[in-house]
Parts: C-alpha cells; sequence; structure tokens
C-alpha cells in the first residue's frame, strides 16, 4: 500500500515536472501490429544541444528520468538524458536507446524488446585522425572497462580514414556536430560485427 501511495506522489509530481514543458508532436505515427493496454510505457527525449532547462547541462536529466521511471511500467530513453560527462544511473525499468532506433520507434517502423541476454558483445570505433597519445588513453579505458566492468568488448578498431569531425555553434546557443565522410564509420562498424561478432 505504502509503495502504491508512493507511486501515486511520483506521478503527480511527474506532472508538474511536465506541465508548460510538452509541445504537440510533429511526428505522424504509423499503426503497429500489435497494441498492449496492461503496461504503461513512456518515451522521454530531451534533445542535444538546445539548451534544454531539464538535460541541458551533464546528467541534470537523470532526477526527473529516475522520477518517470517511477511511475511507468518501461521508459523509453536515450544517453543524452541518462548519461551526464562520466555520470550515470542505471534505471532497472529502461529501455536505453540510440537516437536512430528511437526515431524509428516513435514513427512506428520498430518495436523494441528487452534483450534477455546478460550482456551485449560491444565493438569500439577508434577515429584513425586522434593522436597517438589519445588512442592509447582510449585503449586504456577499453581495458579498464572490461577488468572492472566486466564488459564484453569483443575489439576496437580504427577507421581507414579520419572522420574529419567538426562541431558547431549557432547565434542561438544551439550546437551540433558533422563529419565530412561516413563510409570510414560504417565501414570499421561492419568490419567489428563480422570479424569480432559484436552486436
Amino acid at each position: 500500500l505504502e509503495q502504491e501511495r508512493t507511486r501515486g506522489r511520483n506521478y503527480q509530481h511527474a506532472q508538474s515536472l511536465c506541465q508548460g514543458r510538452v509541445r504537440p508532436s510533429w511526428i505522424v505515427a504509423s499503426a503497429r501490429c500489435s497494441e498492449s493496454i496492461d503496461r504503461f510505457t513512456a518515451v522521454m527525449i530531451v534533445p542535444t544541444g538546445i539548451g534544454a532547462s531539464i538535460g541541458g547541462f551533464a546528467g541534470d536529466a537523470l532526477p526527473a528520468a529516475r522520477l518517470i521511471g517511477s511511475v511507468v511500467d518501461t521508459l523509453i530513453t536515450h544517453p543524452n538524458v541518462m548519461n551526464g560527462a562520466q555520470m550515470f544511473w542505471p534505471i532497472p525499468n529502461a529501455l536505453y536507446v540510440e537516437g536512430f532506433g528511437l526515431d524509428a520507434f516513435a514513427t512506428g517502423k520498430l518495436d523494441f524488446q528487452p534483450c534477455s541476454k546478460a550482456l551485449n558483445s560491444v565493438g569500439v570505433v577508434l577515429d584513425s585522425g586522434m593522436s597517438p597519445e589519445l588512442r592509447t588513453r582510449h585503449l586504456q579505458a577499453i581495458d579498464a572497462a572490461r577488468a572492472t566492468l566486466g564488459l564484453d568488448i569483443r575489439g576496437a578498431m580504427s577507421t581507414y580514414a579520419p572522420l574529419d569531425v567538426h562541431l558547431e555553434r549557432s547565434d542561438g546557443g544551439a550546437s551540433w556536430g558533422t563529419l565530412n565522410g561516413i563510409d570510414p564509420l560504417l565501414s570499421a562498424a561492419r568490419a567489428l560485427r563480422d570479424q569480432h561478432k559484436c552486436d
């Protein structure tokens, strides 16, 4: 009973948190082939680089995500919500997905299913344009993650050409990044998938 009262209080708090912040959706979703009405799923999105009042700084969307996660059965969210520099707080009932998958879900092209595997096998792509010292630091971080966190990191591979990453910022404060060519990135990702059997 006390758990249900706490859930109700959190629900009211989540409602008040969202008042005045919800905008009409610009996405038209197609019909899905299946529907579940016995569980409540919510999606929490905080766009990157727009100075959002919640989630606009390192890690400050985590309290809101934990609050919303406490009143729903499943919370679907993305790295900009869950990550803040080196801070991360896993939420047991959250599906943590990247942007493309989230877009495909929102437009009705993709459904999610919780992963039954204990761990995903991971591959890391390194930009060949980084300095040798920075590459060494990344490889050390990968080894540390394997040893201390038990992550199944199958391999690391450098791109065959520099990615030539550029960071931009508008006069209005929005920020974004661009790559001059995506082929080296995709090629390295495919090699990790095929040669190292990464997920």
